[in-house]
């Protein structure tokens, strides 16, 4: 695999992580019986959520970023 292609999967998977995070949120929020909706409470079912998965997320994108980069200065050494 060629380091432009690992780093649009690794941006990928950032964009994936940070889906599920709010979509976590959400369900969270429905599923609860006696929640109320609005922005407040949605931001409290993302504290509840954590921050592992916006940790997560941006480590993946640093690093498909990393990988991008590297692969067109490796690109622009060789020709």
């Amino acid at each position: 695999m060629s380091r432009r292609a690992a780093g649009v999967i690794l941006i990928a998977i950032s964009a994936f992580l940070t889906g599920v995070k709010y979509l976590t949120a959400s369900i969270y929020s429905t599923s609860s019986p006696n929640s109320v909706y609005g922005a407040d409470s949605f931001k409290q079912w993302l504290n509840y959520v954590g921050g592992n998965l916006t940790t997560y997320s941006i480590i993946a994108l640093i690093a498909g970023i990393i990988y991008l980069i590297l692969a067109e200065i490796y690109d622009f050494d060789n020709r």
